[in-house]
């Protein structure tokens, strides 16, 4: 007689506004693991239903369950959000604890994995579902050391010092948790209202996973780091799964954008299949641009003047400040005690051996911060325009520098 088939559950918790991440999330893991049978199952607060439908003709089986504030005190056992409570639920949406559902889920299932909606799968992931009761990615080295304000208020607990902190992206729980190790989803939310309570945790549903693990001495299947993988980490080249923690999401950082086309490829497959396209504003866009060949134009202009800086830097007199932001036609100076809006400005020219400079300064400040370049700088000539830009020899740069800075020190 064969056997039974596994019955597994891959789990998401969104809001209302991010269908598409869900969307995406499931159309990446249809293309790149075609054969998995799982049931996906979506926490949400209010999902369309025109989301909802696209999201089960893209996974066949979905399964829905509402998810709000509502059910998060419920199931903490709290009649009302205050204090603590209502910080965590205001910077992170009820659905943070959503994933503290999945050991109840293993009445029915034999193995449930719960993915953040933020992340990417960019290939197969062998390995994904091999665990015995709990899995996840550790943390790196440190990670205790940063929590040990929060984890001393835990001291009433034994705690196992093999079990590793948790990153939430992806979580793994097997049947033998229920069956062999006898836990519910009752003991998360119980260590979770602790943490919320009694603690400034900012992931009271990592933690609550931790110390249940950590305190009944559970085994932890080690995630490598190819199956959650952060994209500010080294290697993402080799990663099945991508993790964009932080405000910076594949769907609204211009550099994401750029590195990873696919996540718009499983967007596109996401509205095709009838769902509600992003409507996130863009970020990053004035330091990394959308356009290719911007992209590389900045990284050239930003090379050129961080030359030029280190030329100019060890004669720059006192009080002069360099705008960080390199990576256009011009370079800013400001000047310590001065509003923004007396600076100068350097500009390339095509001779590298040149810089122009613009004198945006008031009136009397610029008349006499000209005339002063005029006696003092070799080699500078005088173009049209207002202000009219000067063209300076770059080994004569840091010495007209200083000599503006000398006008406007000694100016009345």
């Amino acid at each position: 007689m064969e056997p039974a088939a596994e019955r597994r559950a891959i789990v998401l918790g969104v809001t209302a506004d991010h269908g598409f991440a869900a969307g995406a999330l499931l159309a990446g893991l249809a293309a790149h693991e075609p054969g998995l049978q799982a049931t996906a199952i979506v926490y949400h607060d209010g999902l369309p239903e025109a989301d909802r439908a696209a999201l089960a003709a893209l996974w066949p089986g979905m399964r829905f369950r509402d998810w709000g504030r509502e059910q998060a005190l419920a199931r903490l056992g709290l009649d009302a959000a205050a204090g603590r409570l209502e910080e965590v639920l205001a910077r992170f949406s009820p659905l943070v604890l959503a994933k503290l559902e999945l050991p109840d889920l293993l009445d029915e299932f034999d193995r449930c994995l719960w993915l953040d909606a933020d992340l990417l799968v960019r290939r197969p992931a062998p390995g994904l579902w091999d665990f015995d009761a709990l899995a996840w990615r550790p943390l790196a080295e440190g990670a205790f050391r940063r929590r040990d304000k929060v984890l001393a208020a835990c001291a009433h607990l034994t705690r196992d010092p093999a079990t590793p902190l948790p990153n939430g992206g992806v979580v793994g729980v097997a049947r033998a948790l229920r069956e062999t190790h006898g836990c519910t989803s009752a003991d998360l939310f119980d260590l979770a209202r602790f943490l919320i309570e009694r603690t400034d945790t900012r992931t009271p549903d990592e933690l609550a996973f931790y110390l249940l693990a950590a305190s009944r001495s559970l085994p932890v299947t080690a995630l490598p780091m190819a199956l959650n993988h952060p994209v500010t980490a080294p290697g993402t080249a080799g990663a099945a799964i991508l993790h964009a923690i932080g405000p910076h999401k594949f769907w609204n950082a211009t550099p994401l954008i750029q590195l990873y086309p696919d996540w718009a490829a499983h967007h596109a497959a996401w509205v095709a299949a009838g769902g509600t396209p992003h409507g996130a504003p863009i970020l990053l866009a004035e330091v990394h641009s959308l356009e290719p060949a911007e992209v590389l134009r900045a990284a050239q202009l930003r090379s050129t003047w961080l030359a030029v800086y280190d030329r100019l830097r060890p004669d720059l007199p006192a009080g002069v400040q360099v705008d960080p932001r390199l990576d256009g036609r011009q370079m800013r100076i400001t000047f310590a005690g001065l509003p923004e809006a007396q600076h100068l400005r350097l500009g390339l020219l095509a001779n590298p051996r040149r810089l122009v400079l613009e004198l945006h300064l008031h009136g009397r400040d610029r008349r006499a911060a000209t005339e002063a370049l005029r006696q003092s700088v070799p080699g500078l000539r005088e173009g049209e325009g207002d202000p009219p830009p000067l063209s300076v020899p770059l080994d004569a740069m840091a010495g007209a520098l200083a000599t503006v800075a000398a006008v406007l020190e000694g100016r009345e």
